[in-house]
């Protein structure tokens, strides 16, 4: 399938309008985690510099799907442009998708898939809570004890 997408059977077209479709939910997972990550790197009180970073990665990775994505768009473009070509093929592809487009689909996934995860694990670090003023002060003196001599001060008795 190394033709120009006008010079394309319908079937053909079908096969990348098909691997659009999985690409998309491909992307739209990859997008998910992405938000989720967000909101819980939110919501657990992560330091705003890891909170940037994720979403730098985020966002580049999601991006970065949508170019994966941009050949298969045009093959819908063509589609489209040619609504005689649905009567006469019909709706459904005759072609089942080359194993390869599976293998290169699972790559470019798997890869966003784990760099997300990669990275969510290595950034999320919650900070923990504050303790109170008292349990600070408990803190102090459980913390500092200081040795301290008796000091013995003289009497009136002892003066002779």
């Amino acid at each position: 399938m190394n033709k120009n997408f006008n010079e394309m059977s319908f079937d053909e077209l079908k096969c990348y309008r098909r691997e659009g479709l999985w690409g998309s939910l491909g992307l739209l997972l990859v997008i998910i985690l992405v938000i989720t990550g967000m909101v819980l790197m939110e919501v657990n009180h992560v330091s705003p510099s890891n909170q940037n970073r994720f979403r730098v990665i985020g966002l580049t990775t999601v991006i970065a799907l949508f170019g994966y994505l941009m050949p298969l768009m045009a093959a819908n473009r063509v589609m489209r442009d040619h609504p005689d070509w649905v009567k006469k093929s019909g709706i459904r592809a005759k072609i089942p998708l080359p194993m390869a487009w599976h293998v290169k689909r699972l790559c470019v996934l798997g890869a966003s898939l784990l760099v997300i995860g990669v990275c969510f694990f290595s950034l999320y670090k919650p900070q923990t809570s504050q303790t109170n003023l008292k349990d600070q002060q408990d803190n102090i003196q459980v913390n500092n004890v200081i040795d301290v001599p008796d000091i013995e001060v003289p009497t009136s008795d002892s003066q002779d």
